[in-house]
């Protein structure tokens, strides 16, 4: 008997299983061998690899070994088959595409089906299903991408005054300092436009696979700050910001505020120490001993002497300001070092013996000797393109930049000069922490408050319970202003790449660079240069 008629081949249509049957006649039958499976299944009309290489093998072998019938499963026939998967997010779809084992591959129909059954009707790729049809198999392939939400603008604060701008514009940290644009005093009369206020234009939504609205993300809107001194909003136009008194404006997040301005003839024992929320003009001197603190700016035409100066704006000294040694004591045993400190910059014809403190920039005409200052932005010291200005003993620290012609003197004193790290940044991020402290134990009692009124509903006279509800609410968009603010303050304590220490004519033998967390000290004389850093190292160029 021929193998043809001994060996039978049978397909399960339900479970696609093909089988195989041997039934032996006699002596000289024709056992079963991978050639004549295969040419049986090809006889049929399918190609080898329905045969499962090892349940054909088993199948050959129970033929060899048993002298009756034998039936096994060798294989499957199987059409083509194909996944569809819709990202979580809506925002694609993906196609795994199977190819047939004998049976029939998956066509465009099949897959225009499975599309409308999942919904996926937007942002299909023709190409990517003509691709994968052609070559019959695919895995996770992109067949279908959503259209992504447009990003609105948020609110802009824009200053309507040329002198605000030039203020609070961030310098270049390779620019030479203009002496002229800084500590200038800006007076502003009653109604003076101060800001406009350009409200928020919304995004545009997206559409996602299955054809659904993508929100775009939301876009703050704040108004102008709460409590602004000396301001009010234009009664008929709620985008303008007009100062409602006369004196010196300052740009503040938001807002602005105007400072009233008070003018005396010196600070001294006669006027005694000055306190107030404003600007001071002093036409003399500020003596030794004598402490100002105000909250705009303060302009002095002579002198500051070992006196304690504090302004929330800047520090204009036509003078110079000048201490007494470190150490040196007046007779209540208080120290005689000048003290200054400033929300802005500080300018002086020199600084000699002194701390100073300023958020922006420091810029001294002729020399800083002795003293210990340091600068949110730069330290500048000779003037705009010249090799003249000394930076000699002390420390000199900076954020972004330092620049004096000669760094050192001759009898090398020991001088510092730091750049690259915000000198404010920790002492910034503690108060921060404190202030964040505060608000979570305030938040705290309010959620008590409210879960109280909740409870004992006779208690809530007055709407207490929904004026703790926005108490609450405000406590914590502050909390999350301030986490982002101390986020900010984070990324200032790593050094900056662009930060450079510059002395245009020389360097001398004690001074001591500090470049982020590089350092390099110079034991002997050395012609000027700028020191950055270059891959992460100091380096003089």
């Amino acid at each position: 008997m021929t193998i043809a008629n001994a060996l039978q081949l049978e397909l399960d249509e339900a479970t696609c299983v093909l089988s195989a049957a041997y039934a032996p006649t006699g002596e000289n039958d024709t056992l079963p061998t991978w050639d004549t499976l295969v040419a049986a299944v090809q006889a049929r009309g399918w190609p080898a690899t329905v045969l499962d290489q090892i349940s054909a093998i088993v199948f050959i072998e129970q033929c060899r070994d048993t002298a009756g019938p034998v039936e096994a499963c060798i294989g499957e026939v199987r059409n083509g088959t194909f996944e569809l998967e819709v990202a979580e997010d809506r925002m694609s779809a993906q196609l795994t595409l199977r190819a047939p084992k004998g049976g029939q591959p998956v066509g465009e129909s099949d897959l225009l089906a499975g599309l409308q059954a999942h919904g996926i009707v937007h942002g299909l790729i023709p190409e990517a299903l003509r691709q994968a049809l052609e070559r019959g198999a695919c895995e996770a392939l992109e067949i279908a991408r959503g259209t992504l939400p447009e990003a609105g603008e948020p609110a802009r604060f824009e200053s309507l005054l040329d002198a605000l701008k030039t203020r609070l514009s961030e310098d270049d940290e390779n620019a030479i300092i203009d002496y002229r644009n800084l500590g200038d005093l800006t007076l502003v009369s009653a109604g003076t436009p101060l800001m406009r206020r350009i409200p928020a234009t919304p995004g545009q939504p997206g559409t996602n696979v299955l054809g659904g609205p993508v929100a775009p993300p939301a876009v703050a809107d704040p108004p102008f700050a709460p409590k602004l001194n000396g301001v009010e909003v234009d009664p008929e136009d709620p985008g303008l910001l007009r100062a409602a008194i006369a004196g010196s404006p300052m740009l503040v997040q938001h807002g602005a505020t105007v400072n009233s301005l008070v003018e005396v003839p010196a600070v001294d024992l006669s006027s005694g120490n000055i306190d107030f929320e404003g600007t001071l003009r002093v036409k003399g001197d500020i003596t030794a001993g004598m402490h100002v603190r105000v909250s705009g700016d303060v302009v002095v035409n002579g002198t500051i002497e070992a006196a304690h100066v504090e302004a929330g704006g800047n520090v204009t000294v036509n003078g110079g300001i000048i201490g007494s040694a470190e150490g040196v004591a007046d007779s209540r045993g208080g120290s005689r070092m000048a003290r200054i400190v400033s929300g802005g910059s500080v300018k002086a014809r020199f600084i000699d013996n002194a701390q100073v403190r300023a958020e922006k920039n420091v810029a001294a005409e002729r020399e800083i000797r002795q003293s210990t200052v340091t600068a949110g932005e730069t330290i500048t010291v000779g003037p705009p393109g010249s090799q003249q200005g000394v930076i000699t003993g002390g420390t000199a620290h900076a954020y972004k930049s330092v620049h004096a012609g000669t760094l050192g003197s001759m009898a090398g004193i020991p001088t510092v000069v730091r750049a690259g790290l915000n000198p404010h940044a920790n002492a910034k991020r503690a108060a921060l922490e404190t202030r964040a402290r505060e608000l979570e134990e305030e938040k705290a009692k309010l959620e008590k408050l409210i879960l109280f009124l909740h409870n004992n509903p006779a208690k809530n006279v007055n709407n207490m319970s929904e004026r703790a509800r926005q108490t609450h609410a405000k406590i914590s968009a502050d909390l999350v202003e301030l986490q982002a603010e101390d986020a900010r303050l984070a990324k200032e304590l790593q050094p900056l790449e662009t930060a450079m220490i510059v002395a245009s004519r020389r360097f001398f033998g004690g001074v001591t660079l500090h470049l982020g967390v590089k350092v390099t000290e110079f034991l002997e004389d050395q012609v000027g240069g700028k020191a950055v850093l270059e891959q992460g190292e100091l380096a003089i160029r």
